[in-house]
């Protein structure tokens, strides 16, 4: 027999070697040869149950649902106790629409032979598709135990796993499946969604850049990698590979606000901003483009029409959440009762997804704050953190392990213990920016000092770079492992370091001028390292109260990649080793960074950046005490803030909370940091 169904008369065949070669064709594919040999044996013998039935499912795979029937029903008459029978007929029953009765057969069939793998895998698939994964999951794993080297049934186990948030299991399945066909498409494209349903950002981008080598004409392997390049921060890349389907499917306004949010996330304002008005141009009410184009307009600095583009998101939708959101961080807090009875609903309804639920509660409490309505504004801030920790915990991050944090401060201090320069830093290298790194703790005014120096004319604001912190998270592990020094990094690991870290640079286009600010805020783990890859760079610490620090973390919408935001004792911890580590490079580095406690800086401005920017080897420039007035992006939490100028209005903000903030003073006080400057306290 060859596939077409020529069927070769020098080669005689039994009744079951022709039977045995139907079915192989059929699974294979070749229906038209299967049919032809269950009909040869049917000549011969007009009464086989065997061909019969499967006769009636060759059919009913093929469409021709009337003739399968009169197969299926003979078979059964013939056979009504044959496994293989009940089978058929639980084939014919999904192909024709009756799930219920393809699953009373399936059953059926199991319990006359509960040890046919086809049965169970068939079973196991049926009970998926009706939404039954717990017993599709039994059926499946009672399949893969009968023939461990079948990677279909694996893969339709790894399904129902991963229905379940069973990700282990889904993993252990798919470990089966690699087995025996190693790196399937299918294998590539299920580890990716459930790196995405699990949060699993570090091994996301891995499989989908996988998949899609292999699948590389599959939109869908396409679209999984631009949304893991994007979560991954490489935006410019995620722009680039989502652009040929949104180009190829014009009339899409998700797909070309899809690409908004991608350049906008590549700071690329001007592209963002035209890709919305583009799926605007397509469908004018379009919420979600609305809402990036008030985004737009909100690191633009143009306020008044983020206000109104959020206004026309929320007609449009009355619970678009983000829209809600981002009015309040416009306006404030100031906004109307309608809005606030929004916010106040949609974050307590439990049929809002958990995420969303959270940034309703914090933009509630920034509303009632406010209001003054201190209580109500805490407890609104409190359970959006009590949302984010349980999105957390659900996450392979899984909640801040504060042990975990406090050994990685000791190896960094253990690596990295002293300066390897014995000057402040080294001259600025001819062909590349002179990095102004800019660290401190989140919300102790690392973007208020970016927008003051990055208005120099000699200095490109880059804001937070991903880089850094990546390259310093790849060498730990390997210092980990090995017990190495940071002053052994070879030759060869800080040209790639160093060139890593250009090249974001060059992508987001900071190479024009001869300085570049980086307020990445956890840089200040990095300070050791940026001595070695950066030896002209220029450091300048900020530091503010730790309790207004504290206080202006737990009511900010932070992403998982900062376990610790969301609870007052885990910030007071993190924020103790990072007194801890700041004070290890004071006493080890003192040439390396300069100081500038916040309340300092808010209190007199202008001698105070005076001094940084001589320290940074500029030219002083009244610009950079004037910066409010400058045109330019800011994309951070602030982006709002900073457009008024240094103000005092934000030191001692914690004060009149600080009965509800006790917690996280008393960690502080254990963690052994002044409550006023935010150093660790002098025994």
């Amino acid at each position: 027999m060859t596939r077409g169904g020529f069927i070769n008369p020098e080669s005689p065949m039994s009744i079951e070697e022709k039977l045995a070669q139907a079915r192989r064709a059929r699974v294979d594919g070749d229906w038209r040869s299967a049919e032809l040999l269950c009909r040869e044996v049917l000549d011969k013998s007009p009464v086989h149950p065997a061909a019969t039935g499967l006769l009636g499912q060759v059919l009913a795979e093929h469409g021709d649902l009337a003739a399968a029937a009169h197969f299926i029903k003979l078979a059964i008459g013939l056979a009504p106790n044959s496994a293989d029978v009940r089978l058929n007929a639980a084939v014919f029953n999904e192909r024709q629409g009756d799930l219920k009765g393809a699953l009373d057969e399936c059953k059926r069939a199991s319990e006359l032979d509960p040890t046919k793998f086809e049965v169970w895998a068939t079973y196991g698939n049926y009970l998926g598709k009706a939404m039954l994964f717990e017993p599709a999951a039994k059926a499946l794993r009672h399949a893969v135990r009968l023939n461990p080297n079948h990677p279909g049934a694996a893969l339709l186990l790894a399904g129902a796993c991963f229905e379940l948030d069973d990700y282990a299991g889904a993993h252990s399945a798919l470990d089966l499946a690699d087995k025996v066909a190693p790196d399937l498409p299918q294998t590539l494209k299920m580890r990716t969604h459930i790196a995405r349903r699990a949060g699993d950002d570090e091994t996301l981008l891995g499989f989908a850049e996988r998949w899609f080598e292999k699948e590389p004409n599959s939109d869908e392997a396409r679209m999984a990698l631009a949304f893991a390049l994007a979560q991954a921060g490489y935006y410019a890349r995620a722009a680039k590979t989502f652009q040929p389907i949104a180009e190829r499917e014009p009339l899409r306004a998700d797909y070309l606000a899809t690409m908004g949010r991608h350049y906008l996330g590549a700071r690329d304002l001007d592209q963002a901003r035209a890709w919305f008005e583009r799926a605007l141009s397509v469908e004018p009410e379009f919420e979600e483009a609305h809402y990036g184009l008030a985004r737009t307009a909100t690191y633009s600095g143009d306020l008044k029409a983020a206000e109104r583009f959020c206004r026309r998101a929320i007609s449009i939708d009355r619970g678009h959440i983000d829209s809600l959101a981002l009015l309040t961080e416009v306006c404030e807090g100031r906004i109307g009762d309608a809005e606030f009875e929004a916010l106040k609903a949609l974050s307590a309804n439990p049929n809002v997804r958990l995420d969303a639920r959270a940034t309703a509660a914090y933009a509630l409490g920034d509303a009632s704050h406010k209001r003054k309505m201190r209580a109500e504004a805490f407890e609104a801030w409190t359970q959006a953190n009590r949302h984010k920790t349980a999105i957390l915990a659900a996450t392979p991050l899984g909640p801040y392990d504060p042990a975990r944090q406090a050994r990685f401060t000791q190896l960094l201090m253990d690596v990295f213990a002293l300066d390897p320069l014995d000057t402040a830093h080294e001259p600025p290298r001819e062909g590349e920016p002179t990095p102004i790194f800019i660290v401190g703790m989140p919300r102790s005014g690392t973007t208020l000092l970016e927008n003051a120096l990055s208005a120099h004319p000699l200095v490109a604001g880059g804001g937070e770079l991903p880089a850094l912190p990546y390259i310093l998270d790849q060498l730990m592990e390997a210092f980990a492992a090995t017990g190495g020094r940071g002053r052994r990094i070879d030759e060869s690991t800080k040209a790639g370091s160093r060139e890593m870290y250009f090249r974001q640079v060059r992508e987001f286009r900071l190479d024009a001028l001869p300085f570049l600010t980086d307020k990445q805020p956890t840089n200040f783990l990095s300070v050791g390292l940026i001595r070695i890859l950066f030896p002209q760079a220029r450091i300048i610490h900020i530091r503010r109260n730790p309790l207004d620090t504290g206080f202006s973390i737990y009511r900010k919408n932070f992403s998982k990649r900062w376990p610790f935001a969301f609870d007052q004792r885990s910030i007071a911890h993190y924020y103790g080793q990072y007194a801890r580590i700041m004070d290890h490079w004071r006493r080890n580095y003192p040439a390396a960074v300069a100081f500038v406690q916040y309340e300092n800086l808010i209190a007199d401005f202008e001698g105070e950046m005076r001094r940084l920017v001589d320290f940074c080897g500029l030219p002083w420039d009244d610009i950079c005490v004037n910066y409010q007035f400058e045109e330019r992006s800011v994309i951070t939490f602030s982006a709002v803030q900073v457009r008024k100028g240094a103000s005092k209005d934000h030191s001692g903000s914690a004060e009149p909370y600080r009965d509800f903030l006790k917690p996280m003073a008393d960690a502080l006080i254990e963690a052994g940091v002044d409550l006023e400057t935010g150093d660790l306290a002098k025994s």
